[in-house]
């Protein structure tokens, strides 16, 4: 009896992980969620891509030290600058997004904003390869402009 039970107590503790974690993942889905599938998605790509920009932003600020795995926070802004164009969907905005409609009204002037932050994610990528504490921080400097540059106009102020 006692080996079952040593079996038993291990496999509800592991059952009870399991459902803690799926409840805390829709808890987070909710809390993201605007009922807009597209705009879940980039808000998804945007938290994503703020969490590379300051894991990188820490080596340029001298914060901490450079390591490889900085190639993959660059590799990851660059991947959502690649992605860009095809974040913002007609009909992807409302009133729970941050996105103005500016977006699909101005369309060449965004699409000249999300030329201009691929180009500076693609500098970065190669900045971040070199190693090279100020070269990071310039790349990492201009790519955040054109991150900047585009929320001006296109971005609406964070209400909370």
């Amino acid at each position: 009896m006692k080996k079952s039970v040593k079996r038993v107590v291990p496999m509800l503790a592991l059952g009870a992980v399991v459902l803690f974690g799926a409840n805390m993942a829709v808890t987070q889905a909710q809390d993201m969620s605007t009922g807009i599938p597209e705009a879940d998605h980039r808000i998804k790509q945007m938290k994503t891509l703020g969490m590379n920009m300051k894991a990188i932003a820490g080596v340029a600020k001298g914060e901490a030290e450079y390591s490889p795995e900085l190639n993959a926070n660059a590799e990851g802004i660059r991947a959502v600058a690649m992605e860009m164009d095809t974040l913002f969907p007609e009909g992807s905005g409302g009133e729970k997004t941050r996105s103005k409609p500016e977006i699909w009204q101005n369309t060449a002037e965004f699409s000249k904003a999300i030329k201009d932050f691929q180009t500076e994610a693609d500098k970065l990528v190669a900045a971040v390869a070199t190693g090279d504490r100020g070269q990071i921080g310039a790349a990492l400097g201009a790519t955040g402009k054109t991150c900047g540059g585009c929320h001006k106009p296109f971005r609406k102020p964070n209400e909370s």
